[in-house]
């Protein structure tokens, strides 16, 4: 029988006993939620280009989670069904393998203070910018890591690690995963008053294979990054403000020498009921293309983040792209109104390169005179039709300029980049106002 298809019947057998015996038995718990999202995408994550037409498509994002918990431990296993609507024909076998199990972790308890969590768990810390649950995207993000836990009434510190590996073996084997190799990390967070406090260290390892340049010899071996940031958080009735400040330092993914450093500040006021004003800088460093001396590489990498909720709703910047180059310094207004169960936003994003870009219509050391990339707008409404379920809407446009041109080679400025969006959250009893995706 299929792999695919067993673990669908194990998992739908297990969900079908536990439902049976939820009455009778309260330490078993199911959960589920399904998220659908319409999209037009013409120009999103890239510049649009001459003669290029726009996309639509539907996909969709339906999870089930069960729970099994005691004094001293809980079992925690959740799969989910990712797919675009119509990539299977309506009459054919679904052999795509689109049903995997999301979250799959024991939890043992120690105290009422300590506990472990071990396997495979989304991990998510502070605003998402370094490890982030990647809610936005359909599968998620999730790691197969153990983390112990420490929680009081003001002190939080997580100790986390992951080590990877392609599969079982009796030999030594070359991690080919599109993965990390492993990790270890220290999160600490602390409440005063209005203030929250947050630390993270994370070491992160890669595979790499090493050439020696004499013999051509390979060596597999795993290279180190370190990631070290402060973050601090105050809220108040009219004021919310944020500062937060990462290093990297050791090596990067092809083993040169790195250091590179985002640094954040937002402020923000509340004039009327529900109405939030946010103005905030963001410093990624970046890489200078015309610098060919320089054998450091600049560039910041925010890892794990979900990093939709940052520099534009287009995914433009550090969403699968934008890595390993000139850095990026974002400037943003964000107005949202919230008036009983409908949201109102609208964000504004001024970019600019934090490093030199070069003028490829001149040579390789020649400065491109402006290092403005371009600028953003987003558009979002939510409707909180009951307590679990949303519908959340947008319209984004770009607005890209010569540097941009000149990072991603497009070979005109004039067609419109647009991107619109509408979705449905079903959640019951997670949170009271879904807003996926959202930075408020």
């Amino acid at each position: 029988m299929n792999t695919k298809w067993e673990l669908k019947n194990i998992f739908c057998g297990l969900v079908l006993i536990i439902s049976v015996f939820q009455n009778a038995n309260a330490q078993f718990q199911v959960n589920g939620q399904y998220m659908a999202r319409g999209e037009y995408r013409h120009g999103y994550q890239t510049l649009a280009d001459t003669n290029q037409k726009g996309t639509a498509f539907i996909s969709q994002r339906a999870r089930i989670s069960t729970e099994y918990k005691h004094e001293k431990f809980k079992i925690h296993v959740s799969a989910q069904d990712i797919r675009t609507w119509g990539s299977v024909a309506n009459s054919a076998i679904d052999n795509k393998g689109l049903f995997s199990i999301y979250e799959a972790y024991g939890e043992l308890n120690f105290s009422k203070k300590f506990n472990a969590k071990i396997g495979r768990q989304a991990i998510s810390y502070d605003d998402d910018r370094i490890f982030g649950s990647l809610d936005w995207a359909m599968q998620g993000r999730r790691h197969d890591a153990t983390v112990l836990r420490y929680t009081d009434s003001t002190w939080a510190v997580h100790l986390g690690a992951a080590y990877n590996q392609n599969s079982e073996s009796t030999k030594f084997l070359q991690y080919t995963v599109n993965n990390y190799k492993e990790f270890e990390y220290l999160w600490a967070t602390k409440s005063y008053k209005k203030f929250n406090f947050s630390f993270l260290f994370l070491n992160n390892g890669v595979a790499y294979t090493k050439v020696d340049p004499a013999t051509f010899k390979k060596d597999s071996i795993t290279i180190y990054s370190q990631t070290t940031g402060l973050r601090a958080e105050y809220k108040s009735d009219k004021y919310t403000g944020l500062l937060y400040g990462y290093y990297q330092t050791g090596k990067d993914n092809s083993n040169k020498d790195l250091s590179a450093f985002d640094a954040c500040a937002e402020l923000g006021y509340k004039p009327l009921k529900g109405l939030q004003i946010t103005l905030g800088t963001e410093l990624l460093s970046g890489t200078s293309q015309t610098d060919t001396a320089n054998k450091i590489n600049h560039s910041f990498n925010p890892l794990y983040g979900t990093n939709h909720r940052f520099n534009g709703y287009m995914d433009y910047f550090y969403v699968g792209n934008h890595l390993n180059t000139v850095g990026l310094l974002d400037g943003d207004l964000r107005i949202h109104d919230t008036y009983k169960k409908i949201l109102l936003g609208i964000n504004g994003h001024y970019f600019n390169a934090a490093s030199d870009i070069r003028d490829k219509r001149k040579g390789v050391t020649d400065k491109l005179s402006n290092n403005h990339l371009g600028g953003e707008v987003d558009f979002t409404m939510s409707y909180n039709y009951t307590d679990g379920v949303s519908i959340q809407g947008g319209y984004s446009q770009f607005f890209g300029a010569t540097g941009l041109q000149m990072l991603r080679g497009t070979s005109s400025l004039k067609p419109t980049s647009n991107w619109i969006y509408l979705m449905v959250i079903i959640r019951p009893g997670t949170v009271k106002w879904p807003k996926v995706g959202l930075k408020m």
